[in-house]
């Protein structure tokens, strides 16, 4: 009998100790901050900030969801919400002054961020499953916003330069938009509602513009923006619509 509850005692201390939320937070430099919540079971947040009066807030409501961030540098804030089930987030900047916001609500979300510079914006917001957001920014003073609800969908957005903008959202499931930027002042704005559609914008240079919305399912759109100072609109309504535009000058 004793032996039973020696077992039994074992057993439970593993399921516990399995169930743990795991928190490590480390900061080298001069009043940085961090502020962790986590309610749930088996959710994992690692905090590194090096410099300067960096902030970093984490939130996990939830089980098994995993959150990393790294900041180097100087007044850099971090804001990570996870609320639901195995979602995950890696976000990291190198720099002066840099904000990112992550919001992840459902799950298996994933999503990566990149800020190397200074003055970048970054916000992602994730509600349903299995959503992927990738956002890289390499200059300064560029915005990246994702917004996705729904199952499947992705965003990639990459920006190098100084003050770009990217905006993206979709509602429904299996859409995918990739902005990429490359130069001075470029705008970048998608929005999709419905299923299986795509948008991708790809502008170089300075001062180009590219809207696109598409309503309805496996519409396309391709745009390639080549010099400076281009417009797009294109705006899809309807099914297994595709548009092929290229600027260059």
């Amino acid at each position: 009998m004793k032996n039973l509850f020696l077992s039994a005692a074992l057993a439970l201390g593993t399921v516990a100790f399995a169930q743990s939320n795991n928190d490590v937070t480390l900061q080298v430099g001069i009043d940085n901050s961090a502020i962790v919540d986590q309610a749930g079971l088996d959710n994992e947040n690692l905090i590194v900030q090096l410099g300067l009066s960096n902030h970093a807030e984490t939130t996990q409501v939830g089980w098994a969801n995993e959150n990393v961030t790294l900041s180097v540098g100087a007044l850099n804030e971090a804001y990570v919400e996870q609320e639901g089930w195995l979602n995950t987030n890696s976000t990291t900047q190198l720099g002066i002054g840099n904000v990112a916001y992550v919001d992840q609500f459902g799950i298996a979300n994933g999503n990566e961020q990149m800020q190397i510079g200074d003055g970048n914006f970054a916000s992602t917001t994730q509600d349903g499953i299995a959503n992927y957001t990738n956002q890289y920014q390499e200059g300064s003073f560029n915005s990246a916003t994702s917004e996705q609800s729904g199952n499947f969908n992705e965003v990639d957005q990459d920006q190098y330069g100084d003050f770009n903008t990217a905006y993206a959202a979709q509602d429904g499931d299996s859409n995918l938009v990739i902005q990429y930027q490359n130069g001075t002042s470029n705008d970048a704005f998608a929005w999709q509602m419905g299923d299986g559609n795509y948008i991708d914008q790809w502008q170089v240079g300075t001062g180009n513009s590219a809207t696109d919305l598409q309503l309805g399912d496996d519409n396309f759109s391709y745009i390639t923006q080549f010099g400076d100072d281009h417009s797009h609109l294109g705006v899809q309504v309807g099914n297994s619509n595709s548009m092929i535009v290229t600027q260059t000058n």
